[in-house]
């Protein structure tokens, strides 16, 4: 049973929802070295509480974690197996090699959230948004070389300028913006959005 949001942080209650999914089929082969002895589903509730609150080192998120409050208090056994708490370097380690299955565990967590709230069930309607950085081709126009209107070098795309991703932090090019709806389909409004517009 779903604790009520009265009791409970929504973080809290969103780790909780990414223990809930379906077990993803074991490989068929184990590779070579030492087994792994924490399951994947564990880091994938680290990069949740990661992405919620803005953390991008597996340091930040440790050094919250220690924080002395009721939400911290409830994430830290949710975070843990069989009564082991991961070391600092697994932490590293495994939040590094955590991309490769992304795809697979973002489509889990996504279509369970789905089923679990029913966002649409008295409106009829969804949508969701998303942007990316495209970085320019070529070399990167500083600011200082801009605001003296100098360009430097012929492969500059003087019409790009600096986004900013919340993961990959700053970067010279393009942010792309992507909206989904419940028909489905992906509609990029206007293709290419300079930077400085919304975020």
């Amino acid at each position: 049973m779903i604790p009520q949001l009265a009791t409970v942080s929504l973080l809290v209650l969103l780790v909780q929802w990414v223990e809930r999914l379906p077990a993803p089929p074991s490989p068929a082969h184990q590779g070579r070295g030492r087994p792994t002895f924490y399951r994947d589903r564990l880091f994938l509730k680290a990069l949740v509480i990661m992405l919620v609150k803005h953390l991008y080192t597996p340091y930040e998120l440790l050094t919250i974690l220690e924080q002395d409050t009721p939400e911290m208090a409830a994430l830290r056994p949710l975070l843990t197996q069989d009564g082991h708490y991961p070391t600092r370097r697994t932490w590293e380690r495994r939040l590094a090699a955590l991309p490769d299955q992304l795809p697979a565990q973002i489509r889990a967590l996504g279509t369970y959230l789905v089923a679990v709230i029913q966002p649409w069930a008295d409106y009829g309607r969804a949508v969701a948004a998303d942007s990316t950085v495209l970085r320019a081709k070529g070399g990167v126009w500083h600011t200082k070389h801009r605001d003296a209107g100098e360009v430097p070098h012929t492969s500059i795309d003087t019409e790009a300028h600096w986004p900013k991703s919340g993961w990959h932090g700053w970067g010279y090019g393009w942010k792309l913006h992507g909206l989904a709806g419940g028909g489905g389909g992906l509609d990029p409004p206007g293709g290419r959005t300079d930077a400085r517009q919304g975020r």
